[in-house]
């Protein structure tokens, strides 16, 4: 697969988060945030396993993580730290509007370089800094600028960016470890699921037939999000690296905020065009523009 195929993909990708937003949004009216996370990514698994055992046939995750003991922890952390973003977001948007919840899940952006550079000791091209301050600035513009308050979902989607940033830096090693993104896209749905059905049952107990007037949105969900989003992610960062997938994934805030405003009603400002606009080119600039150019163009400047 070639990058630009790849970069493509987490566009769709992208697309498809940013529509769930509102799935996540109206469908806690009769189940909670952990009954609505727990039935999402069971449905996600079971649509992913058949290609997953086709996909199983070449590269066996089982037998792998029976082998390398190490590698099974990694892979149950890929569950664990999705577990620990879903959930505080899910819980976060019974405070918070879409455009808001979208903006805070948007600081994962710049956390994924910043704990790349510093922690891993990993290099990081030039060109994705100025990217990550554009993308920020774009989704603040798209939040209605109103949105720094310190209320308490917009503390729970703050938590929830840093393990987004985790989940992300994690994929890319354990994807460097083993190839194989539909079962570990199974993997991590199973792990999310059922972490969030333990939390379910005792502070939530909802009933089986409570799940039934939100079963559209939790298909959406599952089946969008789950199901075809985290797969084409773990597919097309294997040849992303997680830094510039992260700006790339940022575009998720563009259309959370487009299709709150257009199926939700919520207000969408002028600015927030600005905002769409600054996060395209933050992307393009992460995509396009070459580290050895912007070398190039700061010895130009110094020699003036």
């Amino acid at each position: 697969m070639t990058r630009f195929v790849a970069n493509c993909l987490m566009c769709i990708t992208a697309i498809v988060w940013g529509a769930t937003f509102i799935a996540q949004k109206t469908g806690m009216e009769t189940i909670g945030p952990m009954g609505f996370t727990f039935g999402r990514y069971l449905i996600g698994a079971v649509i992913i396993v058949p290609f997953a055992l086709y996909e199983s046939r070449k590269i066996n995750l089982i037998a792998a993580l029976r082998k390398d003991k190490q590698l099974g922890f990694e892979t149950f952390g890929l569950g664990a730290v999705m577990f620990g973003g879903i959930g505080l977001q899910q819980t976060a948007l019974l405070y918070t509007n879409v455009a808001n919840a979208a903006f805070l899940t948007a600081l994962y952006v710049p956390l994924v370089p910043l704990i790349a550079a510093v922690f891993l000791r990993r290099h990081v091209p030039l060109n994705i800094w100025p990217a990550v301050l554009l993308s920020m600035a774009g989704s603040y513009l798209l939040s209605g600028t109103s949105s720094l308050d310190a209320q308490f979902g917009d503390l729970l989607i703050i938590g929830g960016a840093f393990f987004w940033a985790g989940h992300i830096l994690l994929i890319q090693h354990v994807l460097e470890k083993i190839a194989a993104p539909l079962q570990l896209s199974v993997y991590q749905s199973l792990v999310t699921a059922l972490l969030a059905g333990i939390v379910m049952v005792p502070l939530e107990a909802p009933h089986p037939v409570d799940f039934l007037p939100v079963l559209p949105q939790l298909a959406f969900a599952g089946v969008m999000a789950v199901g075809i989003g985290y797969t084409l992610q773990l597919v097309a960062q294997r040849h992303t690296p997680a830094a510039a997938a992260a700006v790339i994934l940022s575009l998720e805030s563009v259309f959370a905020a487009v299709f709150g405003w257009w199926l939700l009603g919520e207000q969408l400002v002028s600015l927030a065009l600005i905002g769409c606009a600054l996060i395209f080119i933050a992307v393009i600039i992460a995509e396009t523009l070459s580290e050895s150019a912007i070398k190039r163009y700061v010895r130009a400047v110094l020699k003036r």
